[in-house]
């Protein structure tokens, strides 16, 4: 289902490293909050994309290295990517993750975008 401009064009980025979130407004009004630990978890740079697949077409397999720790998922630093999205910089150093406007819309974790409110 494509999205509506509005609905992935953010009006405001605010990062709470007390309670480790990210709050991104978008232009229609609505607020969506990001775990640091769930942003990490879902970094869409291709490491961790081949990362997730390994570990989902084996799921007994030991994941050695690259696996992030509840420990490394601080930002520590963002920049904007053009006008479509964020690269956030972390603790331990990964720095490769862009996370488009439309992704993050998407990922949006509150119970009326997930389809649970």
């Amino acid at each position: 289902m494509p999205t509506i401009p509005d609905a992935t064009t953010p009006t405001g980025i605010h990062f709470d490293k007390e309670n480790q979130t990210m709050q991104v407004t978008w232009r229609d009004g609505h607020a969506s909050v990001y775990p640091f630990t769930l942003l990490r978890k879902e970094c869409p740079c291709a490491v961790c994309n081949d990362l997730r697949a390994r570990a989902a077409r084996d799921p007994l397999r030991v994941l050695s290295g690259g696996a992030p720790t509840a420990a490394d998922a601080i930002v520590v630093g963002a920049e904007p990517v053009g006008r479509y999205a964020l690269k956030l910089r972390w603790r331990d150093g990964h720095d490769t993750g862009i996370y488009s406007f439309e992704f993050l819309r998407e990922l949006c974790p509150c119970p009326q975008c997930q389809g649970k409110g």
